[in-house]
């Protein structure tokens, strides 16, 4: 089939329908294209084993305000707040300057990269320990050293009041001298501070307590909320930062605020009156219905009225035998029968002066056959029809006279015009 045989019509839908398409996409991408949170990593959006979505749901029940950030963080900070850098990979050094700019500080060191997993979504298959270099780069702002030892049997400071319990591979801790331990043991620190002027860091070496999987463990809970609450104010707020983890919002789409309260109350209105105009201007789908019957003047179209009427109530039998009865009176009038005579007599009156006359058609049988139809009960047969076609060329034949009418009537006009003669 060549482009040419397609119906213009067809392709003129076919163009409507992929432009309707392409603008209903770009605006569900406009508003709902912010990017995926989605994440496997250490990241508070992340369920994974090494994930922390664990404790900010935990911080979030206890009534904390607990913000996942994905834009400018120290901007949503609250002067008694907390920010939470957890295992900033690969993060951007600049990003890492601005954030440790803020007031107060908990920054957790990585220990752990791991495989998402093909079964599960949302889940790790395997996971294993980053190269010590890795989580000492990710707190070169502090200049420490991190070590792995294989366990801590005891802390001997540890301001928190509550002891974490780290079970899976060796324990990670920090060296330095520029901090002061927290939680510590004469192996190294597991929290450090480090304070500067009025801001204040805190250094988590080992992310176990608080990740999802070391959240199983109650007394892992406990440490994790006590070491954060210990950080942030009277009424904080909890920021974490998921700008270095690659989970940076893109820019507001204007269309997104329709859909955000209170905006949405307005657009349910816009929504609900373009439904009422349409549901008051629709009547139906489809072919438009035609216009109606405009109904005409004159005899014709009363008489036309009037016998759909009698049709539609199925008095046609009755009426066709009223009008062969009615004939038959008319052109005794006509003719001036004797009065007085019933109606067998006064038929056989009408064949005797039809037969004078030259009549083709017997008023008696047409009479007789039409008595016989209605009673039977067979109304709507057609032979009703045609005995009122031959009772009024009976009545023609009888009152303008039998020879002429009837060869006019079979198509003989030049004898009709000489044999014809009308009868008084």
């Amino acid at each position: 089939m060549r482009m040419s045989d397609i119906p213009l019509s067809r392709v003129m839908a076919a163009w409507v329908a992929a432009v309707i398409i392409l603008v209903v996409g770009t605006i569900a991408l406009a508003i709902f294209g912010g990017g995926s949170t989605e994440s496997v990593g250490p990241s508070a959006f992340s369920r994974s084993a090494i994930g922390y979505a664990g404790i900010a749901d935990v911080m979030h029940r206890l009534g904390a305000r607990v913000l996942k950030n994905r834009g400018d963080s120290i901007a949503s900070l609250d002067p008694a707040g907390v920010l939470v850098v957890a295992e900033p990979l690969n993060a951007p050094a600049q990003r890492m300057s601005t954030l440790m700019n803020a007031h107060t500080v908990l920054l957790i060191l990585p220990k752990w990269t791991a495989q998402e997993s093909k079964k599960h979504r949302g889940w790790i298959s395997d996971a294993t320990e980053v190269a010590v270099s890795t989580a000492r780069s990710a707190a070169q702002i502090a200049n420490v050293d991190v070590v792995r030892v294989p366990r801590v049997t005891s802390w001997s400071r540890n301001e928190i009041g509550r002891v974490p319990v780290i079970s899976q591979g060796g324990v990670q801790l920090i060296r330095s001298s520029r901090l002061r331990p927290v939680v510590g043991s004469d192996q190294g620190m597991l929290v450090g501070e480090l304070r500067t002027g009025a801001r204040r860091l805190w250094i988590l070496a080992d992310p176990d307590p608080m990740q999802n999987h070391g959240l199983a463990d109650p007394d892992n809970a406990v440490f994790s909320v006590a070491l954060i609450n210990a950080l942030r104010g009277a009424d904080g707020n909890i920021v974490f930062d998921e700008v270095v983890h690659g989970l940076a919002e893109k820019a507001r789409s204007p269309f997104r605020l329709l859909f955000e309260f209170p905006f949405v109350l307005a657009t349910l209105q816009g929504v609900i009156a373009v439904a009422l105009l349409l549901w008051a201007t629709v009547r139906r789908f489809g072919a438009p219905l035609p216009p109606p019957i405009e109904l005409k003047s004159g005899k014709r179209s009363l008489i036309e009225t009037t016998a759909n009427l009698l049709d539609f109530a199925r008095h046609r039998p009755i009426v066709i035998q009223r009008y062969v009865h009615e004939i038959v009176q008319d052109v005794a009038r006509q003719l001036h029968a004797p009065a007085g005579l019933a109606e067998p007599a006064l038929i056989d009156w009408l064949r005797h002066t039809a037969r004078a006359r030259d009549a083709q058609i017997d008023c008696g049988a047409v009479v007789s056959r039409t008595d016989e139809l209605v009673a039977a009960g067979r109304g709507a047969s057609a032979q009703l029809a045609t005995l009122a076609r031959d009772i009024f060329r009976w009545k023609r034949e009888v009152t303008d006279g039998g020879s002429g009418y009837s060869r006019i009537d079979r198509g003989d006009p030049q004898r009709g015009r000489q044999g014809g003669r009308r009868t008084g």
